[in-house]
């Protein structure tokens, strides 16, 4: 399992505004832009984004799990692919204009008695032959 280092910043994309054939250009290494408007999610501690690669059938699968808290409600009923930007700069894409979708796990908790404010724990699940894309946002 691989763990990206130092997540900084995390925005959603609605998905129908991503180009067409993001996983074809990945496998290709062809550099891949994320051409739509991006909307910054303020995340509260850390936020945690792992990969796992899985054989099957002779194929190769990325699987990759995104977790992190926030204060802000995301628009769950869309279909959402994620940006992630780590602390060296590098950005990544999870999800495509195209099926499948990421999905997106809520869990709601409140805040602690000293202050601390209610939050919105979400985790992003995605699996796709390239399921962590590098790109340009």
């Amino acid at each position: 399992m691989q763990r990206l280092p130092g997540i900084i910043n995390i925005y959603y994309v609605l998905a129908s505004s991503l180009m067409a054939s993001i996983t074809q250009k990945a496998l290709a290494d062809a550099p891949v832009g994320v051409f739509a408007d991006t909307f910054l999610i303020p995340h509260i501690g850390d936020a945690i984004c792992e990969m796992e690669t899985q054989f099957d059938n002779n194929d190769t699968l990325e699987k990759v799990k995104l977790s992190f808290s926030t204060t802000s409600q995301l628009p769950a009923h869309e279909h959402l692919a994620f940006v992630i930007q780590t602390g060296d700069g590098k950005q990544y894409l999870i999800g495509t204009a195209d099926k499948p979708y990421p999905v997106i796990k809520v869990a709601d908790s409140t805040g602690k008695v000293d202050g601390d404010s209610a939050a919105t724990k979400y985790t992003i699940s995605y699996t796709n032959k390239v399921a962590l894309v590098p790109c340009t946002a």
